[in-house]
């Protein structure tokens, strides 16, 4: 196979092409480079359809460690302290400098029966920070306190996590005086994200984007996230899943972040280097620039 640089020349045209002799072009004719095909396969566009995750690359079918989480949890139930956090993580939030957006990872547990379906929200999980996470239970509240209405729906606050419009929508219903169009407008799907960042499809768990994007493996464990939700206390293993479940989506948010600052910075790069029309090339070709040396040519 021709050198990966010779790709590149062969699949844009330079100004050396004029200068080839017929016998050059009739061996590139006759041996045109391997190209990687864009197409999405069968299998990705099927799995995509029926709501599979699909997979990104071929996968190795290798043990992940699970992910340990060492830091803080407070776990508070009474509405005047669940307020009193909020006000804590407002004041963290505008307190970082300049006027990016503040990630904060956020999800929810419910109660669930097979013979009713979902119950009322009960559980809202938040990291803003991976060394302590935030655990509300809403159990005894009938309306959500001002302060934490307003951390979600905070104009610097970029809530995240998987599949997270359907938590807003979820917490919207049970919860009027949240609405969820407030909340999706700056809130972010770490699975579209994904997407876009690395260039994979389909859609995307919690665990199988921990095991994609940090390599580590969640403790799924059945009995924990069919649990009681709603009963007052939660056991230390309903806290410890409930706190995973932020701190993991905070690493996801942290690894894509420098992954998409790489992206751009490499694609910055070859751009000044070879130009406008030698990127599309290239990015025709499959190359997504994620490489620490994707700024060379990588085709």
């Amino acid at each position: 196979m021709p050198p990966r640089k010779r790709n590149l020349q062969t699949a844009i045209k330079s100004k050396d092409e004029d200068t080839k002799t017929t016998q050059d072009k009739e061996n590139e004719e006759e041996n045109p480079p391997k190209r990687r095909s864009t197409r999405t396969t069968r299998n990705t566009r099927s799995m995509a359809e029926e709501g599979a995750t699909a997979s990104p690359e071929k996968e190795e079918k290798k043990p992940l460690s699970f992910i340990k989480y060492r830091g803080a949890i407070k776990y508070l139930t009474d509405g005047n302290e669940i307020a009193e956090a909020s006000d804590g993580l407002i004041q963290f939030v505008e307190k970082q400098p300049g006027d990016d957006l503040v990630p904060i990872a956020f999800d929810m547990e419910w109660p669930f029966s097979f013979k009713t379906g979902p119950g009322k929200s009960a559980v809202i999980q938040i990291c803003a920070d991976e060394k302590c996470c935030y655990i509300f239970q809403l159990t005894n509240l009938k309306k959500l306190p001002a302060a934490l209405v307003a951390l979600l729906k905070h104009k610097r606050v970029r809530l995240h996590g998987v599949n997270i419009k359907n938590d807003f929508r979820k917490l919207g219903r049970d919860f009027p005086e949240i609405k969820a169009d407030d909340l999706i407008v700056n809130g972010l799907d770490l699975g579209v994200w994904c997407n876009v960042v690395c260039e994979t499809g389909g859609r995307w768990s919690l665990d199988r984007l921990a095991n994609y994007v940090v390599q580590k493996a969640i403790d799924k464990n059945k009995k924990v996230r069919m649990s009681k939700w709603h009963v007052i206390p939660l056991d230390e293993d309903q806290l410890m899943y409930a706190a995973i479940d932020v701190y993991i989506g905070q690493l996801i948010y942290r690894e894509l972040e420098r992954r998409a600052k790489l992206k751009e910075e490499n694609e910055a790069k070859f751009i000044e280097k070879n130009g406008e029309a030698a990127f599309k090339a290239v990015k025709a070709l499959g190359e997504n620039f994620l490489n620490e040396k994707a700024e060379e040519a990588a085709i």
